[in-house]
């Protein structure tokens, strides 16, 4: 009995104070199936940048210059080429951080000019972009960027008729982020409350926001486990009385709707809410152990070797409408990953010609063999469809994939795009994750991937289900605290 009156007081006092919290999470959590937060993508900043030059404002020894060989830092980790407001330019990263460096005077540069970040921002519109602000802490729209190296950041309004705005780093002229009317709209519906987009919980960095989620999301779990229970008994209880044909003893309508939708959805209000918890934690070690930290970026050089590149900048440039060129090497071999306007690729940095590459089932095999323990048995396939952890509900995912399993204890398992070297990986402890995550709060699956309507006809009912148990709490609790401030009062 101690138990039973224990688990009421849980699941009325964290009812009454998360039920608003459920209702938009359900609510946005139906605006989120067809729209999300604005993200910039690198392909879609290539399709507004200019095109690398060999020659123009450039000295005698451009070649010189735009050769790896000639890079004026040592030990990078990160090296990329680009034009940026009319000059080539190359970004370099070691382990002290990013350097951005003019390619013809081969000197460092601080800062961008007001007149150079406007005339990058002019690339993105046909009519003249204004300056809105100049932002030191970021707003809802930088959130997920997390630009805390890149203040100052200007803000401008692209004036292009659809309410258009470009955030731009004064230190790179990297577009950090790009919104207009409808997708700032969408977000505001949707993504924005749905992940509790505060700008004060972001203002530092990640941890406080994600440990405000946790906490709620927390919450919330130990009230619906409570409120299940309470469920079950009250319907055993109905039916210990003889109420033949139904499943609940409350006279009350808002209490009957309220038990009847716990019934019913109570199940998936739980499970939507733990795999929204498992968004920000890992899955337990304890059941699923890593035995050796591995990762996605273990296929690429730590630290790159600019002696390998020998094939010339130049001839790569003069190959094509290039628009950024970035050095990777994988299992020794050096790479330039090459974007143009709308696509991406590996070209062969060891050849004597440009040419497009394109990696094997073999290739990829030795590149994985390079960072596993030379005990393990490594087993590559091209996969031409979607698998349950290589996937994509709006096939924004590339294939072919070539699927790399390794023999070892934490089951890895790399993919790897042949066409730009991209890379996913996944242990026992991802793919644990990845179910208890995307698996059950989005049915993020290959089978609902190729069944996008079927995924749609069982995802509403559950959401608004989901949405009338919230709704019907909410109101439970406003009763309730109206009438404890009546009962104050008469006191």
């Amino acid at each position: 009995m101690l138990l039973h009156h224990l688990l009421i007081r849980v699941h009325r006092i964290l009812g009454t104070l998360l039920s608003i919290l459920f209702v938009v999470w359900f609510l946005t959590g139906m605006v989120m199936m067809y729209h999300s937060y604005p993200k910039l993508t690198l392909q879609q900043r290539m399709s507004h940048a200019e095109t690398i030059s060999e020659h123009v404002d450039m000295p005698a020894d451009t070649t010189t210059r735009l050769s790896p060989l000639a890079l004026p830092v040592s030990h990078p980790t990160a090296v990329a080429f680009e034009r940026i407001a009319g000059r080539n330019v190359c970004m370099v990263s070691t382990a002290n951080g990013e350097t951005l460096i003019d390619v013809g005077s081969g000197q460092p540069i601080e800062r961008l000019t007001d007149d150079e970040l406007l005339q990058i921002a002019a690339r993105w519109t046909t009519a003249a972009p204004t300056l809105l602000d100049t932002l030191n802490e970021i707003d809802v729209w930088l959130i997920g960027a997390m630009p805390f190296g890149e203040f100052p950041i200007y803000h401008y309004a692209l004036n292009d008729g659809h309410q258009s705005e470009l955030y731009l780093s004064s230190h790179t002229g990297r577009a950090l982020q790009f919104t207009d009317s409808e997708s700032r709209f969408w977000a505001w519906m949707g993504a924005i409350p749905h992940w509790i987009y505060i700008t004060q919980l972001r203002s530092t960095g990640r941890q406080p926001w994600t440990d405000t989620v946790l906490w709620l999301s927390g919450a919330g779990i130990v009230m619906i486990v409570a409120g299940i229970i309470l469920g079950i008994r009250a319907m055993l209880i109905a039916r210990r009385r003889g109420r033949t044909g139904t499943l609940t003893p409350y006279a009350k309508p808002l209490f009957r709707w309220h038990h009847l939708g716990g019934l019913f959805f109570g199940l998936f209000v739980l499970t939507w809410i733990f795999s929204g918890f498992m968004s920000l934690a890992d899955a337990p070690q304890a059941l699923w152990p890593i035995h050796r930290q591995q990762s996605a970026k273990d296929i690429y050089a730590a630290e790159l070797h600019p002696e390998r590149f020998t094939l010339d900048v130049c001839k790569v440039l003069a190959s094509g409408n290039v628009k950024r060129l970035e050095l990777t090497e994988m299992g020794d071999t050096p790479y330039y990953h090459v974007w143009t306007a709308n696509k991406d690729y590996l070209v062969d940095a060891t050849q004597q010609l440009p040419q497009h590459t394109v990696l094997t089932a073999e290739r990829c095999s030795k590149i994985v063999e390079s960072v596993v323990p030379p005990e393990s048995q490594v087993t590559a396939t091209i996969l031409y469809s979607y698998d349950n952890y290589y996937v994509s509900l709006h096939q924004r995912l590339p294939l072919p994939v070539c699927r790399v399993d390794v023999d070892d204890a934490d089951g890895s398992t790399y993919y790897i795009d042949p066409h730009n070297g991209n890379c996913r990986y996944y242990n026992h402890n991802k793919r644990a994750g990845k179910w208890m995550y995307t698996g059950l709060h989005a049915l993020n699956t290959r089978y609902f991937a190729s069944r996008p309507l079927l995924r749609q006809l069982i995802l509403w009912p559950l959401l608004i289900g989901g949405a009338f148990v919230s709704i019907t709490g909410m109101l439970m609790g406003c009763r309730l605290i109206t009438r404890k401030i009546r009962k104050k009062k008469t006191t």
